[in-house]
């Protein structure tokens, strides 16, 4: 298969999403196999990240921590905004075309007649990268679910479990407890653990008990309190091997209660790894700062805008708090699109009170519902006409021209979404 270009690229994502007959597959045997065929070396540190929100902010805080520091860092991540190379981060790059069709051609060849997804076959991919390119630390972000995610094959140093909330039901369950369940899976007997939710479903807190895990958690190990306006107050709990050389206390400049709690478990993981991935004072400054597109961003000017890839019950209550608390002296233009499996109807009524009036877009993917089954979920809501463009580019351009100075646009409900929106106007979005 051709290799090291573009077109290469997209031939390879062609063919791994047409060898196997599912897109979701939740089991390890299959991988497991072709990850004993590659024979690679695992990289000196792993970190695995998982949860149901704040996985991917995680990652980039915790990420800049140990570039910050000089270790060389390789993350995975999914899915991707623009182009599928921002999965693999090498050093804080996405990876590069050829290596990752190197990378690709490798796993092909090992696996023979294997099924793999594609989720599989990526996360094997960036597997072999980190072997070949001997990274010290690896931050491997969870797919779906844990326990049977392709990420869980690697045993973690560090297994970091970011809140939890109801969302792939159709694999995970129906109750936090059983998503709790399939969560903690990432967790290794007697293995380090950073339990980053406030509130963490029973079902977590008995495997931590039942594997004797070495956990740190919110509220009981480590905790972040306003300490003034905008301002949060991280501290630990006085264990003294945790964050050897380390300051007990660490202020959080941040007006988002939900950034103050991701900040807050990437702080209690860089402190519970110290004595393995040493860092200084001055390498939390890079955690703080660290920022992740699509995520809750903020981009001020003329007109305010907002990007944020969240698409459950959750993130959208958070979101709705973060957009309350922004001042507005115009109108708010919702540029809406969410897969058909999600709770839409409960979703956009957590966050209405918050839109002056919605812009609708279809998203090109397997799980979307149509323009017009969307529209139907927006019965009582107000819904500006789009000209029957359904594209999210297209709809976002025609929620900018139809604001004004003051106005604020809020642009979210799927990664698709953003990624899309991002891929046509991020030079608009930033000049």
């Amino acid at each position: 298969m051709e290799s090291g270009t573009s077109a290469g690229l997209e031939n390879w994502l062609s063919y791994i999403e047409s060898i196997h007959f599912r897109t979701i597959d939740l089991s390890l045997d299959r991988p497991r196999r072709v990850l004993h065929l590659l024979k690679l070396k695992t990289p000196k540190v792993v970190i695995t990240v998982g949860g149901t929100n704040g996985k991917g902010t995680t990652v980039s805080m915790v990420e800049a921590a140990y570039r910050s520091a000089g270790y060389k860092v390789g993350c995975y991540t999914s899915p991707h905004l623009i182009s599928y190379c921002e999965r693999i981060r090498l050093s804080g790059l996405d990876v590069n075309p050829e290596l990752l069709c190197e990378a690709f051609s490798a796993v092909d060849n090992a696996r023979g007649n294997i099924p793999l997804t594609y989720f599989e076959f990526g996360t094997l991919a960036a597997f072999y990268i980190f072997s070949h390119l001997r990274i010290d630390v690896a931050i491997l972000e969870v797919g779906m679910g844990g326990r049977l995610d392709a990420v869980n094959l690697l045993n973690p140093d560090l297994a970091i479990l970011c809140t939890i909330d109801i969302d792939h039901q159709a694999w995970l369950g129906s109750t936090r407890e059983k998503i709790g369940a399939e969560k903690a899976g990432i967790f290794r007997y007697r293995g380090k653990v950073v339990v980053a939710d406030p509130d963490p479903p029973s079902s977590v807190i008995s495997r931590l008990a039942i594997l004797q895990c070495e956990a740190q958690q919110h509220h009981k190990n480590f905790e972040v309190r306003p300490s003034g306006q905008n301002v949060w107050a991280w501290r630990h709990f006085g264990d003294a091997t945790f964050g050897v050389g380390l300051p007990e206390e660490v202020q959080i400049a941040s007006g988002s209660l939900i950034r103050a709690r991701n900040l807050s478990g990437a702080l209690a993981s860089v402190y519970a790894l110290q004595d393995t991935l040493p860092i200084k004072v001055k390498d939390l400054d890079a955690l703080l700062a660290a920022v992740t597109p699509g995520r809750r961003q903020h981009v001020e000017g003329e007109v305010s805008l907002w990007l944020d890839v969240g698409h459950n019950i959750q993130a959208i209550e958070g979101l709705a708090r973060e957009l309350a608390r922004e001042f507005v002296n115009g109108k708010t233009r919702g540029v809406f699109a969410m897969l058909g499996d999600k709770d839409i109807e409960q979703c956009i009524g957590l966050i209405d009170d918050q839109i002056d009036e919605w812009f609708l877009a279809e998203l090109n993917e397997p799980r979307a519902i149509s323009i017009e089954e969307l529209k139907g979920k927006f019965s009582t809501f107000k819904v500006a006409e789009t000209a029957g463009q359904k594209n999210a580019a297209m709809v976002f351009r025609q929620a900018l021209e139809a604001s004004q100075p003051g106005d604020r646009i809020v642009a979210f409900g799927s990664f698709y979404l953003v990624g899309d929106i991002l891929a046509a106007h991020a030079k608009r979005i930033f000049s």
